[in-house]
């Protein structure tokens, strides 16, 4: 993959596949979309390579992206039936801090959450999150957004457990899973990918409870 951007800077080329490493202005950019390929592309058994393309007669100079994948051969799989997992057994309720930046997905797990008879408190920021608990609140557990302005759930939930180190925390994110888990080095971390659904929410932070609680 080759663009006619100028390319990219001698000191940036070996940071670009780090987490969180952007050159765009605080709250633009959130630095993981080349660290999820790389992500990605490493799961897959393969490789990324980048460089800078000078310029020529025919475009502009720009930066090129060449990837390799190893080549599988045999035969195609049989397409299984999805297995239907059991809804989560704990049903004891709880208080719940919710932090998400996004206002649609933060009402949508709040009511999910809500009906299924928990105890909700939502911020919309990681610094608001923080406050809660510091304060004083008294929660059961977590559930955050990866990436937010500000103050982002990782860093978040280092400083929450600093003050509450067994608190349970619930990671929402659209991002690979395990590229986040060797990402962010927070023990007891769980993950729930993004879109979800009302019932899969509900029987994430259910099930984490239940482990968690012995049920």
């Amino acid at each position: 993959v080759q663009d006619t951007g100028g390319g990219i800077p001698a000191d940036h080329m070996s940071k670009i596949f780090e987490p969180f490493f952007t050159t765009k202005e605080q709250g633009k950019g959130t630095g993981l979309g080349l660290s999820t390929v790389y992500g990605i592309v490493k799961q897959s058994g393969g490789f990324i390579f980048a460089d800078n393309v000078p310029a020529t007669a025919k475009g502009r100079a720009g930066a090129r992206f060449s990837i390799y994948f190893p080549v599988h051969q045999g035969e195609v799989p049989k397409t299984r039936k999805a297995e239907v997992k059991p809804a989560a057994q704990w049903s004891g309720g709880g208080k719940i801090l919710l932090v998400e930046d996004e206002d649609m997905v933060r009402a949508v797990a709040e009511r999910a959450l809500t009906r299924a008879g928990y105890q909700v408190t939502a911020c919309a920021e990681g610094e608001a999150g923080l406050a809660a608990v510091a304060n004083g609140g008294e929660y059961d557990m977590v559930v955050s957004d990866v990436v937010m302005p500000g103050m982002d759930g990782p860093a978040m939930a280092r400083a929450i457990r600093k003050v509450k180190p067994g608190l349970p925390i619930l990671f929402m994110s659209g991002y690979a899973e395990e590229q986040l888990r060797r990402d962010i080095d927070i023990a007891d971390m769980h993950f729930i990918a993004k879109p979800f659904s009302v019932q899969q929410i509900s029987d994430k932070v259910g099930g984490v409870l239940g482990s968690v609680r012995g049920a």
